[in-house]
């Protein structure tokens, strides 16, 4: 699926920023809309912080800034879409861990390397995941489906957004060292809507978008990635209580949203975003909104940034070898 939408509006602090100057004309950086490409569906986790980041980043700047979703291929499509657009700084990628550090290990003809093809502007926030089921199903906990599953093996099915996503190798791996078979269901789009309405049993969903429908009673909680309980639910244990080999530090459950752009972009506009990216995710305002979604505002140079993916990219080269999963 692809949608852009145009983010416009009042640009209040448009007139006294003190923006800089690019190019071989001197050129104020920005002058035109800035595409910001979400190669993930609307609705989804990043669409969902993309668009209350490219709100503000046009307040910021000055200039409309156009969510251009680009689903599909597990973030393949549009992350391909990226690195071809021209290294300007009006065009620009949002997106998650599993598209930079997942997606190109899978697909010998991805056609990106993140680490060279791109530059890492800014992180914008880390976000745990939540093993969510249809509420109609016979277990409540992690505890209670291992045990209904090693009862009942392949009837559990799971939903993922494609194979390869983190939602696919991170509940496979779980799966594998809990001892149990898991039936994998991948979806083009958001799997949630079919959760809850009993087709798909459970998923690996971002907290972003569970959080709401978990506080609304329309899915069940089972489990937090990592080793964090998210406030808003309190009462959820997270994987690590349940075996702390599960999910260290969050290594395979947690994820980050992290903003990219084409690898020949100049450092200034680089510094430019990185400065306002980083203003904006520091507000109390914008901490507020997103630590109520169970997120974690962190707000990085691109350096560490770079750093995190490098390190990530590696150990999920290493994971995905060890389960075997190849593209279907």
């Amino acid at each position: 699926m692809k949608r852009r939408t145009l983010i416009t509006g009042a640009t209040g602090l448009a007139g006294s920023l003190a923006l800089s100057s690019v190019g071989a004309q001197g050129a104020a950086y920005p002058n035109k809309p800035i595409k910001l490409i979400v190669p993930h569906s609307p609705g989804s986790s990043p669409d969902v912080v993309a668009r209350l980041i490219g709100d503000q980043l046009r307040q910021a700047l000055g200039q409309p800034v156009i969510i251009d979703n680009r689903a599909g291929a597990g973030g393949l499509l549009g992350a391909k879409a990226a690195v071809t657009m021209p290294a300007d700084g009006y065009n620009l990628l949002f997106t998650v861990k599993g598209v930079m550090c997942i997606v190109p290990h899978l697909y010998p003809d991805a056609k990106y390397t993140p680490l060279k093809d791109f530059k890492s502007v800014a992180e914008v926030l880390t976000v745990p995941h939540i093993i969510t089921a249809n509420p109609k199903t016979p277990y409540n906990t992690l505890g209670e489906m291992v045990e209904y599953a090693k009862r009942n093996p392949g009837k559990i099915d799971y939903a993922s957004t494609g194979v390869g996503s983190q939602p696919h190798v991170a509940l496979e791996s779980w799966a594998r060292r809990l001892g149990i078979k898991l039936t994998h269901i991948p979806y083009k789009t958001n799997p949630s809507p079919d959760v809850m309405s009993g087709v798909a049993s459970i998923y690996l969903e971002a907290a972003t978008t569970a959080v709401p429908s978990i506080l609304g009673n329309r899915i069940k909680a089972l489990v937090v990635s990592g080793t964090e309980r998210i406030p808003s639910l309190p009462n959820v244990p997270t994987m690590t209580e349940f075996n702390a080999d599960l999910d260290p530090n969050g290594v395979i459950g947690n994820s980050w949203h992290g903003v990219f752009a084409p690898a020949g972009t100049p450092d200034e506009i680089i510094n430019t975003l990185n400065v306002e990216l980083v203003k904006i995710v520091k507000t109390d305002a914008m901490r507020a909104r997103l630590h109520a979604l169970g997120l974690t505002p962190t707000g990085t140079t691109g350096a560490l940034l770079a750093s995190k993916m490098a390190s990530d990219y590696a150990y999920w080269g290493r994971l995905i070898n060890e389960l075997g999963i190849k593209m279907e």
